[in-house]
């Protein structure tokens, strides 16, 4: 076969096939080079023995709701034909010593601020505010949403300066100060509403509110999903898309270089295959990298690199993640497990920065101080997951790559094996009996993360979502390079997780689109 393509894909993330299956619909013929054995990056799942493992996918947003970036892409590519999305009811259980018994966060703003009013009845007109604030910061990012027509805008018109009021006023500001303007040293209530704290950051006090405002709004609003059959049902169908326009995805087959042409432009990619040692040159005058820019810089010419990682340089990585498997011969619920995600909040955490001090204690073999832990039982819902008689349990907490040092395989293996140990531990102490019942059991940590993620310091999320030092003009978002012909189509686009990402991927594509016209 021909060489000579009209787009590359360096990486199979979402980012990189949402923007691969994109452009290929537009009659393009899309190269997707993937350095792994399995397509999918982080949006995988696997086997392991009769366990069933989701790589990262705990829950996301429904494309259907308002302002949603996944939905064009959705629609575009018809992906609600193919992929199945399964609510997943009420959105949290929160279990923490300064909450008494546990408290269930639901979905619906009527609902929540019911909820939490029932809770904290003293923070009655707070909780109003608060959930007010949540609402209209959501609403004033969707006005520029193409599906809402004339009409709507008329409708909310009037609506407008208090909107512009909300989202102004905290332009800004971290979710600590928001948080503490609303209730002071109420950590307990502070646990309440941002328990997941470690799907963003592990540090409130610089994590920037609007962020946290439009993603945890949006679930707060609408209630989480789950993709039927798991994150790698959506992966397939979008690399299969790019095949059914006549392109290819190749797995196995690494990136190493990016060609340019004499007037600096992408003219096409240098890739490898693991298998025989090969190295081959793809053709194309577009080139979607679905990686880090710190990855991609390797890739270009010398005297190109510092201008293209200009706008990159400064800015901060996120956190990375430690998840954990466990598959169980009995239902989680016999155990006494009642909701598809609960937040697991130590004794020791009396405030919610002390999430950042949580992160840090991976750094040493496990004591009697354990992290904040996400528990997502995926039999609560009609996951896919659930299967052959072995019940997956995933246990999720921020991690970073500097907690994993050890230069020796040995040493590593033992502190690793001693965390996971201590998370079925204190699974145990909630839920007596789980330890007895695990039959399966696999952890990743960051520095899983960054060696088969391919991302520098293990980064889930691309860069960290820092309060801004000046007024922002518009969303952080990069798409365009200072490559012609080289866009971003990743978490490092802007934001992270699947909504992020697949946004980033769109982003590419379209400005992709607009130079090529």
């Amino acid at each position: 076969m021909s060489k000579d393509y009209d787009a590359i894909v360096i990486g199979s993330g979402l980012g990189g096939l949402t923007a691969g299956a994109l452009y290929a619909r537009t009659g393009a013929r899309v190269l997707l080079l993937e350095r792994n054995a399995s397509l999918g990056g982080a949006a995988t799942t696997y086997r392991r023995g009769a366990l069933t493992i989701e790589a990262s996918l705990h829950e996301t947003t429904h494309p259907l709701a308002g302002g949603d970036p996944k939905r064009a892409v959705f629609e575009a590519l018809d992906l609600g034909a193919s992929v199945e999305l399964v609510p997943v009811g009420d959105f949290q259980e929160v279990r923490s010593a300064l909450l008494g018994h546990p408290f269930v966060l639901p979905h619906g703003f009527d609902a929540v601020e019911a909820r939490l009013t029932e809770r904290f009845p003293q923070e009655r007109k707070a909780i109003h505010a608060f959930v007010r604030q949540l609402a209209r910061t959501l609403k004033l990012s969707e006005l520029a949403s193409p599906e809402h027509g004339v009409a709507w805008r008329i409708t909310h018109v009037a609506e407008l300066p208090l909107d512009l009021w909300a989202v102004a006023r905290d332009i800004r500001a971290s979710l600590s100060a928001v948080l503490e303007r609303y209730f002071g040293d109420n950590e307990a209530i502070k646990f309440a509403v941002a328990p997941n704290l470690p799907y963003y950051t592990d540090d409130p006090d610089t994590f920037w509110w609007l962020g946290y405002a439009i993603a945890q709004g949006g679930y707060l609003r609408g209630g989480g999903y789950y993709v039927k059959g798991g994150s790698q049902v959506l992966s397939n169908r979008l690399a299969e898309i790019i095949r059914e326009e006549g392109g290819e995805t190749l797995t196995r087959c690494p990136a190493v270089g990016i060609e340019l042409g004499a007037d600096g432009s992408v003219t096409g990619v240098r890739y490898r295959s693991v298998n025989n040692g090969a190295e081959t040159t793809a053709r194309a005058p577009v080139v979607f990298a679905n990686a880090a820019p710190q990855v991609i810089e390797t890739m270009l010419p010398i005297p190109q690199r510092e201008e293209f990682m200009r706008p990159f340089r400064d800015r901060p990585l996120s956190i990375s993640l430690a998840s954990a498997t466990i598959g169980l011969r009995r239902q989680p619920s016999t155990f006494g497990v009642s909701s598809y995600s609960t937040m697991l909040i130590p004794g020791w955490m009396r405030k919610l920065s002390d999430f950042k001090r949580g992160t840090a204690l991976l750094a040493e073999p496990p004591c009697d101080r354990l992290p904040a832990l996400c528990v997502v039982d995926y039999d609560r819902i009609d996951s896919g997951l659930a299967e052959g008689g072995v019940f997956p349990l995933s246990i999720v907490c921020a991690d970073r790559l500097e907690n994993w040092p050890e230069t020796s395989a040995t040493a590593y293996e033992r502190k690793r094996d001693a965390w996971l140990d201590a998370i079925i531990a204190r699974l145990d102490e909630e839920w007596p009996g789980i330890a007895d019942a695990v039959v399966e059991k696999t952890i990743a940590t960051a520095r899983t993360m960054h060696e088969h993620l391919n991302t520098p310091g293990g980064a889930v999320y691309g860069f960290a979502l820092r309060t801004p030092e000046h007024v922002p003009k518009g969303p952080p978002q990069t798409f365009a390079t200072s490559i012609e012909g080289l866009f971003l189509a990743s978490a490092y686009s802007g934001f992270g997780g699947f909504t992020g990402t697949i946004g980033g991927g769109a982003g590419a594509a379209r400005a992709a689109l607009r130079a090529r016209a």
